[in-house]
Parts: structure tokens; C-alpha cells; sequence
């Protein structure tokens, strides 16, 4: 019949080998970026967050929350530079980058959203409590006001 195509199954088979091997290497595509997206980022449980404090005392401790979840409780030691400050960048690079900075907010999303900032500033070493305060004090872990 003039002017149809018909399909071989040899056709179909590459056609489908095509598409197979295209989903796949879009999703190895987005896990690659997902990794490079979590370098120098390192989350931690509360007992080990606990831990990594206790062992390194002078660390800089960063709570990005707003100033009043800050007065209504923080963990002890702690700077307060809210993430959505517009001057957020300015006052963290004053710290030293090639030194651990430990972050953390009230349950998680925004200490990733200011480790993504301090990582493109350059800082190389990112700790962030999982889940925020809200697992610590969850924990029974103290706060101070």
C-alpha cells in the first residue's frame, strides 16, 4: 500500500532501545546534578549534630531563622543571620570558609536554601541539623533564650 510505513519489529526495537537509553541517561543526568548539589553539605541526626559540637567547640554555630524564633529559643553559642536577610551574604563572609560551619533553622528547609548560599560563596564545609530545632528540642535537647 503506497504511502503507508509499516513497522518491522527490528524498527520497534531500536526505537525502544532509543528511548529506553534516553530515559536513562536522563535520570543518571539528575542524579549527578543532585550529588554535585550535596557537596560540602553534610546533614546530620541530632545525636550527631550533639556530637560534632561537643568535638569542635569553637565551630561556627548559624541559625538562619527570624529574629524572634531566635529570642524564643536557640541552640547556645549560636549567630543569628536570617537566611531571607538581604544582607545574608555580607555577614556570613565574614566567617572563615575553609573552616565547618554548622547551620540549622526550625525544621530543616531553610538551612538547606543558606547552605546552597554558603556553599556558592564558597564556604567548603557544611553541616545542617536535620529537621532543625524542631528535632531537637524533639530530642529533649536544651535551648536557651
Amino acid at each position: 500500500m503506497p504511502g503507508q510505513f509499516f513497522y518491522t519489529p527490528t524498527i520497534m526495537s531500536r526505537i525502544i532501545t532509543f528511548f529506553t537509553a534516553s530515559i536513562l541517561l536522563f535520570i543518571c543526568a539528575l542524579s549527578l546534578n543532585a550529588q554535585q548539589n550535596q557537596k560540602g553539605r553534610t546533614d546530620l541526626s541530632v545525636s550527631q549534630f550533639k556530637e560534632y559540637l561537643a568535638k569542635n567547640p569553637s565551630v561556627t554555630l548559624l541559625d538562619v531563622r527570624t529574629p524572634e524564633e531566635f529570642a524564643a529559643g536557640h541552640l547556645k553559642n549560636a549567630v543569628n543571620i536570617p537566611v531571607n536577610d538581604p544582607d545574608f551574604d555580607a555577614k556570613v563572609s565574614k566567617f572563615d570558609k575553609s573552616k565547618a560551619v554548622m547551620v540549622y533553622c526550625r525544621s530543616g528547609h531553610r538551612s538547606v536554601l543558606a547552605s546552597g548560599k554558603l556553599l556558592t560563596l564558597g564556604f567548603v564545609s557544611i553541616i545542617n541539623l536535620e529537621k532543625g530545632i524542631n528535632s531537637w528540642q524533639a530530642a529533649g535537647e536544651n535551648v536557651v533564650k
